[in-house]
């Protein structure tokens, strides 16, 4: 490889170590800070803490506490377990997304490497696997991969699931424990079907039996778990999963959200598209037999082809779901890793396509791309600065304040911030995003909560951000409190409201 093309990969893997840097620094912050961090956490910490008292857990949402628990079981038992290992659970929780998005970008880096025909530039499978592995913290949703949230572990599942799908081409067998996997991240977030489905459909080209055979055992799985949690629950996690998790559905804002996410990703979303189709690059006519000779023929091009239909069959599924109520940017998560993913197996192809003295037109799309790339990767300096200052300096965060005040209070406590009340040993009474939700599409009664602020039944309301947001404190709630309770402002940024 000439001198020039290597500096230029060269000054890419720095751009993309400053990167590494910066997700080392905030899964630093993340453990070590005890408070909320993400609004998400509250509820998600309350689940952990109770997942194996199933009565508590699962029961009618008339029932007061109005809780839902709206998320299949495996993330809140791995956070149990990994509970072992750290001092509180909100600590578990956060290691154990940060061990999966360490581990998706591993398992990316290494198939990339290794899935790389041999010949060429050794330098071409480093900086491809590199790219794979490193690319996504220069997504705006990364950070998300630190939080008390079950994203992380589900995508790591079917990272895993999907990698084995890749290697099952000299191993058949292999497939089958990819399915378990699939069916681990479905009982860790219930929508990630995205994988199954990818490699279903690629199965069902290659070898329609056993893609079948794949479907029977998969379902009979999954099926059996469910029927333990279904007598577990008394049948009610269904109703939880499914009846209580339909929020109000808008699809007017699927494009302004798809459009104003991928503005970020300009350079890796187009790769990750145009790779994979160019791999395809036969008539219509010959699509299904062209895909069945790529799956056989080289570990590489199947690895492209499968996590290819993976990033499509992720991205319609991030669309289709994005645009209902309380969704956030993280249901984009999954379709930036493997984006990236994507990214770098083409920057590793192209690396050894260039290193053998290759057309012209080879040498300029390669200074077009690792430019694009390294366009992405600025954001990289930003990103590393602002944590390094927030790890120097952490913001003042009055949290324990609120919690040894209301410790004090002898009634319950109505929080906005969930995890004050865990940390306070007071019961959550509800969920406020998730009743509004359901108040909002009339599968609650908010009539008897309302009555309730209006009794004064809460010792305090305590508020982080804002009673003005309806989608977390509907009229009839929010009007209920400012009536009946009077607002202190002694821990701002929290305002606590007591009874008159």
């Amino acid at each position: 490889m000439p001198r020039s093309q290597l500096l230029l990969y060269i000054t890419l893997a720095v751009f993309l170590a400053v990167g590494a840097i910066a997700f080392v620094l905030q899964s630093g912050i993340a453990i070590k800070t005890d408070s909320e961090m993400d609004y998400g956490e509250g509820i998600v910490l309350w689940q952990a803490e109770n997942v194996t008292n199933w009565k508590k857990a699962f029961h009618p949402i008339e029932q007061y506490p109005h809780i839902v628990f709206h998320y299949p079981p495996l993330f809140h038992l791995t956070s149990r377990a990994v509970a072992h290992f750290t001092n509180t659970l909100l600590q578990a929780g956060r290691l154990t997304s940060v061990l999966s998005l360490a581990g998706t970008c591993l398992i990316a880096a290494l198939l990339t490497g290794w899935a790389l025909p041999p010949g060429g530039e050794s330098f071409a499978r480093f900086i491809g696997a590199f790219t794979a592995g490193t690319l996504v913290f220069t997504t705006p949703m990364w950070t998300w991969g630190v939080l008390m949230r079950v994203d992380m572990l589900s995508i790591f599942l079917t990272v895993c699931g999907v990698a084995l799908v890749v290697l099952a081409r000299r191993k058949p067998a292999l497939a089958f424990v990819s399915f378990v996997f699939f069916v681990a991240a479905v009982y860790t977030k219930q929508t990630s079907f995205a994988g199954p489905i990818a490699c279903f459909l690629l199965a069902l080209v290659e070898r329609p039996r056993r893609a079948l055979q794949l479907a029977v055992f998969s379902t009979v799985v999954g099926l059996v778990l469910l029927g333990m949690l279904y007598a577990a629950t008394d049948g009610l996690i269904l109703r939880h999963l499914i009846t209580y998790n339909q929020n109000p559905y808008y699809p007017s804002q699927i494009f302004i959200r798809l459009k104003y996410h991928c503005q970020y990703l300009i350079g890796p979303l187009m790769f990750a598209v145009l790779f994979p189709i160019a791999l395809l690059r036969l008539r219509r006519t010959r699509l299904i037999r062209h895909i069945r000779i790529i799956l056989r023929r080289t570990v590489f091009d199947r690895c492209v082809l499968v996590v290819g239909v993976y990033f499509w069959v992720s991205t319609l599924i991030a669309a289709a779901t994005i645009s209902k109520q309380g969704a956030s940017d993280n249901y984009f998560l999954e379709m930036d890793v493997v984006a990236c993913w994507l990214t770098g197996l083409f920057i590793a192809w192209l690396a050894r396509r260039t290193s053998f003295n290759p057309p012209r037109a080879f040498i300029w799309l390669q200074v077009v791309v690792v430019l694009v790339l390294l366009l992405q990767c600025v954001v990289n300096w930003q990103t590393v600065a602002k944590i390094a200052r927030t790890y120097q300096h952490p913001p003042v965060d009055r949290s324990h304040e609120v919690v040894n005040f209301i410790k004090q209070l002898p009634g319950p406590v109505y929080s906005e911030d969930m995890i004050i009340l865990c940390q306070a040993g007071k019961e959550i009474p509800a969920e406020p995003a998730i009743i509004s939700a359901l108040a909002e599409d009339g599968k609650w009664d908010e009539t008897e909560f309302v009555n309730r602020i209006k009794n004064g039944e809460f010792s305090a309301v305590v508020i982080r951000w804002s009673l003005t947001n309806h989608q977390r404190f509907r009229e009839p709630i929010a009007k209920a409190v400012e009536e009946r309770y009077y607002v202190i402002n002694d821990f701002e940024p929290f305002k606590v409201y007591l009874p008159r």
